[in-house]
């Protein structure tokens, strides 16, 4: 079983793509002061551009001076669309870097392609919402010449966030920019997010807490477009399509990428309670008044359990669950207001009725025979316990007991896991099969014809919208394809009015 561990282990921290910097005689990073003087007079053609963009790279935080006679050169101080000077902690031209394991997009235009980076170190209260490796950023950046004044010529400096402006001037010309390099700075920091698909399933306590990365500064009027991973994953399983997405114009100006991570080792009911309770608080935290367009409504793209997750974002239970778990009314039950909260969160949960569509890719709505397979039970042997899930229905039952329905005496006893709640004929996943999705959710199915993890039997739910199969195992969602399906999907009118 170890040198199985150890493959998991290796396989999980390959990272999803990295950068190979470009050798100074092959970028000609150097720049030349009389190409940087005719950018600032507004010359966009190469030469200019690769001179500003090392120009900015040394001073865009109050580096060494390269100073050019004739010019007074400023910075515009930053607001919606438009990037501080000192906003990041590195800043250079996309220009420098090949990008290995991604498709490199990239889009020819006036002003210089720029990735920046900024370490998160919370200072401001919604980096709590970033991903913790860091905040990247595409950006283009402008020099806009002004008027002279006793003979020297006034210049502004814009970073121009590239994710909410496409276009520039007069004439509305194409920004230059470069989607992938500054993503792709972000992948390389993931080292320990890269394991922790893996290690959070063997290990009692997870190296990362569940919760959602907003990819883009927020955007009151665009879309949330939510990224739900599956089993022993991560959302390093999105880099590929978050590529993808960024590359499409119109998925730029309608939507905004969230993921989200959550560790997969307690079943999916309980990771999404969890996840319905963080997805609450961003959204107040962004838009405590609720007039935000962008909180209107929101589409989600699921893998595998995490399709589990996705759809209780859209369904109402009502007695269901509670019914088949418990012998007695949760209001007959000695709980603390804080576990009664809990269990009401838990199983009487209301739709989230902002959810205009659910992508279920690969999403085993009926179980997995794997689960129940001698594979199932070796790898529901390795799956480490949950002890927050494990320890608070073992304080409720000591306060209550014979609480639990003899088919769910195993939540007090260790033996709950993602894995064995994955089985076939397990009650709660026939239960949360069986509830239809709330009015005005469309559902999308993708899946694998060489899925030997989740059949196709089992991927689907009832008056789903579309249905499509691709020549994919159980990673549907990587097949282009899926890709163009996706694609396809995004560009529906809204499912809500």
């Amino acid at each position: 079983m170890k040198p199985f561990l150890v493959l998991c282990l290796f396989l999980a921290a390959c990272a999803p793509a990295r950068l190979e910097r470009l050798s100074d005689r092959n970028n000609r990073s150097s720049f030349v002061s009389t190409d940087l003087a005719r950018a600032f007079d507004g010359a966009d053609d190469e030469a200019a551009s690769r001179s500003l963009g090392k120009w900015i790279a040394r001073n865009a935080r109050g580096g060494a001076a390269d100073s050019v006679p004739g010019y007074h050169v400023t910075w515009h101080p930053g607001g919606p669309g438009i990037f501080a000077p000192d906003y990041f902690d590195r800043i250079e031209p996309a220009s420098r870097y090949e990008v290995n394991g991604l498709k490199h997009h990239r889009v020819d235009g006036i002003g210089v392609a720029l990735a920046g980076f900024r370490e998160n170190r919370g200072r401001t209260a919604v980096e709590k919402w970033y991903p913790p490796e860091g905040i990247t950023r595409a950006v283009t950046a402008v020099a806009i010449p002004g008027p002279s004044r006793n003979g020297v010529r006034s210049v502004e400096i814009r970073l121009i966030d590239r994710m909410r402006t496409e276009t520039f001037g007069k004439n509305r010309a194409t920004l230059a920019t470069d989607f992938t390099v500054p993503f792709t700075t972000l992948l390389e920091k993931t080292g320990p997010l890269q394991t922790s698909g893996f290690t959070s399933m063997v290990r009692m306590k997870s190296g990362r807490d569940p919760g959602f990365a907003l990819m883009e500064p927020y955007d009151p009027s665009r879309t949330p477009l939510i990224l739900i991973h599956g089993l022993f994953s991560t959302p390093l399983a999105w880099a590929e399509l978050t590529n993808e997405l960024w590359a499409v114009p119109a998925v730029r100006r309608r939507y905004q990428v969230w993921h989200y991570l959550y560790p997969t080792n307690p079943p999916a009911l309980y990771s999404a309670r969890v996840m319905r309770g963080q997805l609450d608080e961003l959204r107040h935290f962004l838009d405590p008044d609720g007039s935000d367009p962008a909180m209107k409504r929101s589409v989600v793209v699921s893998h595998s359990m995490g399709g589990l997750l996705a759809k209780t974002l859209a369904v109402e239970p009502k007695d269901a669950f509670w019914d088949a778990v418990f012998t007695r009314p949760l209001s007959s039950l000695d709980v603390t207001p804080a576990e009664h909260k809990t269990l009401e969160e838990a199983f009487y949960w209301k739709p989230r009725g902002n959810v205009d569509r659910i992508i279920f890719c690969s999403v085993p709505f009926r179980g997995s025979k794997l689960a129940s397979s001698w594979i199932g039970k070796v790898g529901g042997r390795l799956v480490a316990p949950s002890p927050k899930f494990q320890d608070f229905f073992r304080q409720v039952e000591k306060k209550n007991p014979g609480m639990l329905q003899p088919d769910y005496a195993s939540l007090t006893k260790g033996r709950v896991s993602s894995v064995t709640a994955l089985a076939p004929h397990q009650r709660s996943m026939e239960i949360l099969d069986q509830l239809p999705l709330t009015r005005g959710t469309s559902a999308h199915i993708i899946t694998g014809s060489m899925d030997w993890i989740v059949h196709r039997s089992s991927a689907t739910v009832a008056d789903a919208e579309s249905n499509i199969e691709v020549p994919a195992g159980h990673g549907s969602f990587h097949h282009p394809k899926a890709v163009d399906e996706i694609l396809r999907i995004l560009e529906l009118p809204d499912a809500r009015p």
